[in-house]
């Protein structure tokens, strides 16, 4: 699957009126989460070089006190626009085993990355106010697509509703939230 995925920082923005907007274009809340993501970088391969992720993410729906735990790769952006790229996940029972897994196999855990996401969406489109500890407030939008054919196609998509939200293309972060800590922290 190929997740196309936009987002902007939130710093000089009305979340307020977006929210609103958002809402009045027919977006629903759907839940609020906590997610603490622990990346891990490669053995034969710096991930931050070659632009690829591997995390364990603990999810739990503040809603619903549920928790979920997926083990996700991410390879390299598609596109100068977006933070479009492939990606690969499974849903996975423990994490301490899986953790336990990747060290064995060489893998070398990275600062974990914790968030509260409120996530909205219609359709196949979904909107996350994110507020990253030690990065900031973020808004990201993706929507999912099967095949590359989809997917300049659903970018447009989701670049007209970052406009009907009244925000500029020119707003568009490509880093992710682990590299935006990196540079907050000097690391």
């Amino acid at each position: 699957m190929i997740e196309v995925e936009i987002k902007v920082s939130l710093k000089d923005e009305d979340s307020k009126k977006i929210l609103e907007k958002l809402k009045s274009l027919g977006f629903e809340k759907e839940e609020t989460k906590e997610q603490v993501d622990t990346y891990f970088n490669g053995i034969d391969r710096d991930f931050q070089v070659t632009d690829e992720a591997l995390r364990i993410r603990k999810s739990l729906n503040l809603d619903s006190n549920k928790g979920t735990i997926y083990v996700t790769y991410k390879g390299k952006k598609l596109d100068a626009i977006s933070k479009t790229r492939e990606e690969i996940e499974v849903e996975i029972l423990d994490m301490d085993l899986m953790y336990n897994i990747f060290e064995k196999l060489g893998f070398k855990p990275v600062h974990p990355i914790r968030k509260i996401r409120k996530i909205y969406k219609k359709s196949d489109i979904e909107v996350s106010f994110d507020t990253v500890d030690g990065v900031g407030d973020y808004l990201e939008i993706e929507k999912v697509v099967d095949d590359d054919l989809k997917r300049e196609q659903a970018l447009l998509e989701l670049l007209d509703l970052l406009k009907s939200l009244n925000i500029s293309n020119d707003k568009l972060e490509k880093r992710s939230y682990l590299e935006l800590w990196r540079g907050n922290c000097g690391k």
